[in-house]
């Protein structure tokens, strides 16, 4: 079948030059043409000291360098990507070679799906087909849960294992939406909910927002067992300071009015709006 539509796999990265390729070459290319697919796949990288953008381009992934520090802010500049007007936008400003490629930034435009998962090795890519055959079925946002599946073992410690039950928990009674893995880092979206999110994530809260904002949006939300690995590389993650951030990141968004902005249809609006979204706090 030759492809007729488009999925696009993006992987967050910092120092993953280890696993990256691995990542990569195990996607499931030749199911997902099978299927009519044309896989694109995109790395945000968040500064990367060793040669991951390296790996990433040897392996034909397109390469976003975010603006800024932190998995949640990247993720959140990639998803703005999603409207034209911001591409044009930052194809217009020529600030980085990197960033004003419009080859790169242009690349969810024509996009059914995004599919999302770390690139450190955790999370097998052969889990993205199972996300498309969930959004294929209507689902409108798919999270692979590795409670429901298989932890191996040293993969993740007892403080971890215990802390994810806990938010997971945590999750599901203030949204009223049972959650078993509100911490998880595969994901997979239709673009229009891409488009409906309000996110102002810059961490690892992102997950736990996503979960929160497609409830709060009304979107289908659907969890897949998955099989979770040990990571290739050193953790990014501080369990406490990071679980304290979730924390708070689900009693926001349940009890604190989000500052939601819609596009109102006027070009030069949306983008102030956009980019005020998008764009590094800076601290005072």
């Amino acid at each position: 079948m030759s492809p007729s539509r488009k999925v696009v796999v993006m992987i967050p990265t910092l120092n993953e030059e280890r696993s990256l390729g691995k990542v990569i070459d195990t996607i499931p290319m030749k199911e997902f043409h099978e299927r009519g697919f044309l896989v694109d796949v995109i790395v945000v990288d968040g500064h990367s000291k060793d040669n991951t953008r390296e790996v990433a381009l040897s392996r034909g992934a397109r390469v976003y360098v975010q603006e800024g520090n932190g998995k949640g802010l990247g993720v959140r500049q990639a998803f703005s990507l999603s409207h034209p007007q911001e591409v044009v936008l930052k194809a217009l400003s020529g600030k980085d070679g990197a960033v004003s490629d419009l080859y790169v930034l242009s690349t969810l435009l024509d996009s059914q799906y995004l599919l999302m998962l770390d690139g450190d090795g955790t999370y097998p890519s052969q889990y993205l087909i199972d996300l498309v055959d969930a959004l294929e079925e209507g689902k409108d946002v798919v999270m692979g849960s590795r409670f429901r599946g298989k932890i191996m073992p040293g993969a993740m410690s007892r403080l971890n294992y215990v802390g994810n039950l806990a938010l997971s928990a945590t999750a599901s009674v203030l949204y009223m939406h049972p959650c078993s893995d509100v911490c998880t880092g595969l994901w997979g979206f239709r673009l229009d909910a891409i488009r409906a999110m309000d996110l102002d994530s810059d961490r690892f809260e992102l997950e736990a927002e996503m979960y929160a904002v497609s409830i709060r949006n009304h979107l289908k939300l659907f969890e897949i067992p998955i099989t979770y690995y040990p990571r290739e590389g050193e953790s990014k993650l501080i369990p406490m300071n990071s679980g304290t951030m979730i924390f708070r990141k689900l009693l926001q968004r349940r009890f604190i009015s989000a500052d939601v902005e819609r596009f109102s249809g006027d070009p030069e609006t949306d983008m102030v709006r956009l980019n005020a979204k998008v764009r590094p706090r800076r601290e005072p």
